[in-house]
């Protein structure tokens, strides 16, 4: 069976058909998504401040600021550094006072959340890690490592670090610590959301 290769009229024919059988409200966000990705790119880069953006939506309509707050809050993550999750909880707050109804304490409350869920977490870790360290440094045959070779084997020598890595029982703590700590990380994140109006 053959298939007709579209022209780019027929394409923008077809666009413009869907456009008409949507609601102003839906086209007002497939516009607002549009501009939302250059100016989130120039944030993400760098490029603008919490205060620029500011700057940049001070004259905005509420769904824009509220498109623009959402994208901040979902780009937080457990990875981020601490400066860069500031920034951006800073950059939250700074669009919240755009709005006539705000929501600010709360916003911020919820943030501060995250920033200490990630403190304490950060602490577990370390906390179980320099236990983990002081017991291989303690037990020089937990950094021995048995490993075939031509058929032969080899008792390699591994780093603290490594010995600590590879161990079992250091895994099944990250398995779990990262479990937990994504699972309030989203919760908390979650009630955030449901204070961006």
């Amino acid at each position: 069976m053959e298939e007709k290769i579209k022209t780019a009229i027929e394409i923008a024919m077809e666009k413009a058909a869907l456009l008409e059988d949507l609601s102003e409200q839906e086209k007002e966000e497939i516009k607002n998504k549009k501009r939302l990705e250059p100016l989130m790119a120039a944030f993400y880069k760098n490029n603008l401040k919490p205060e620029d953006l500011w700057e940049k939506l001070k004259n905005e309509k509420p769904s824009f600021l509220k498109m623009v707050q959402l994208n901040l809050i979902d780009s937080i993550n457990f990875n981020l550094e601490k400066s860069e999750i500031k920034r951006r909880s800073n950059a939250i707050i700074a669009v919240e006072s755009l709005k006539k109804e705000q929501k600010t304490s709360a916003i911020q409350q919820g943030l501060s959340m995250i920033e200490s869920i990630i403190k304490n977490a950060e602490a577990e870790k370390e906390h179980v890690y320099a236990q983990f360290k002081k017991a291989v440094e303690n037990n020089p045959q937990a950094r021995n490592r048995v490993i075939e070779q031509g058929g032969a084997k080899v008792i390699l020598k591994l780093s603290v670090e490594d010995a600590i890595s590879q161990n079992p029982q250091w895994k099944q703590f990250i398995s779990e610590y990262e479990a937990k700590n994504d699972a309030g990380f989203a919760d908390i994140i979650q009630r955030v959301k449901d204070y961006i109006t």
